[in-house]
Order: C-alpha cells, then sequence, then structure tokens
C-alpha cells in the first residue's frame, strides 16, 4: 500500500464542534485496470493493519457527506 495517501476522513457531529476520524485512504492501481482504494484505521501498525483494511473499487467511494 502505498502510491497517493490522502488524509484522514473527518466526520462532524451533529453540533458542528468535534470531529472524529474514521479512515484513511490510500489509492493505488487495480490488477484489472482503473484504480482501488484501501482504508484502514488510521494509527494501525503491524499486525493490526494487516487484519483491519478493506479494499474496494475507487469508482465505489462516495463523499461522506452524501451518506449522513
Amino acid at each position: 500500500m502505498c502510491t497517493e495517501r490522502s488524509d484522514t476522513q473527518q466526520r462532524n457531529t451533529a453540533d458542528g464542534e468535534v470531529a472524529e476520524k474514521l479512515l484513511t485512504i490510500e489509492h493505488e492501481p487495480a490488477a484489472g485496470g482503473g484504480q482501488r482504494s484501501i482504508l484502514y484505521p488510521p494509527g494501525s501498525t503491524g499486525s493490526e493493519l494487516e487484519a483491519n483494511w478493506l479494499a474496494v473499487s475507487s469508482d465505489l467511494l462516495v463523499p461522506l457527506d452524501d451518506v449522513q
């Protein structure tokens, strides 16, 4: 997991004052062409990172504001 790395995504609470860190996203080329995104909790290292990640096609990602 390397190439482009985005900042940790954040979600604002109802009052808009506090933000909760959700996932870190890295983008990389997919085997069949296109791009895939690797999502994992921020601060994960070693075996935690190996066990707690998700890979999806980058085309399937939507902005957090669209799903709240």
